[in-house]
């Protein structure tokens, strides 16, 4: 599965990184393949109750503990906890026959980032999404206060011996080798915000 994406990092009004907004735009064949024998409209719409019902689903999955939305953030080597996620949509483009979910992850507590910043790690743990942030103003700051910056790091590129064995692995998260499993745990998006 193939995700464009985009981060958008949230600070409240003390300039504390409160939560990261999301969107993740899923490639054609995953909307095909999601969306086959649902009732549509006659444009190819699907009810706004449908959409509402993915996203339900599809938030209760991204909570479970392998998964946890995806999404980690850190100070240092310490990991920070998330409240429940709040304001996910789905959105069915049916010309494009692509969905998009939105969603909001707001830290436990929100921290103030410093010199030393808050880490957020984008990633799929079982090697079975790829996100990809190309499009302009695909990560952003919001309400930032001034002196704050992002920084953003790609995953590394993987050796052609590990691409293989990782095309050969059946499609199921269980059936991923612990070797692998280390591997793919470091291919990360990551985004470091900082303040002055």
């Amino acid at each position: 599965m193939w995700i464009d994406a985009r981060a958008r990092i949230a600070f409240d009004g003390q300039g504390r990184i409160a939560a990261i907004h999301q969107d993740w735009l899923f490639d054609e064949m995953f909307g095909t393949y999601t969306t086959q024998g649902l009732e549509k409209g006659p444009d190819g719409s699907l009810s706004a109750q449908t959409l509402q019902g993915m996203a339900r689903d599809w938030m209760n999955a991204l909570g479970e503990p392998v998964s946890h939305y995806f999404t980690r953030a850190a100070v240092g080597d310490q990991v920070l906890a998330f409240g429940e996620p709040r304001d996910a949509v789905v959105r069915w483009n049916p010309q494009g026959q692509r969905l998009t979910l939105s969603f909001t992850l707001p830290l436990a507590q929100p921290v103030a980032p410093g010199k030393q910043g808050v880490r957020f790690d984008i990633y799929d743990p079982t090697y079975f999404v790829a996100y990809a942030f190309d499009a302009s103003g695909a990560l952003a700051l919001a309400d930032a206060p001034a002196g704050c910056t992002q920084a953003y790091q790609p995953p590394r590129e993987l050796d052609w011996k590990t691409m293989q064995q990782l095309a050969a692995i059946p499609a199921d998260p269980d059936a991923l080798p612990e070797e692998l499993f280390a591997i793919t745990k470091g291919l990360t998006h990551r985004i470091e915000v900082a303040c002055r």
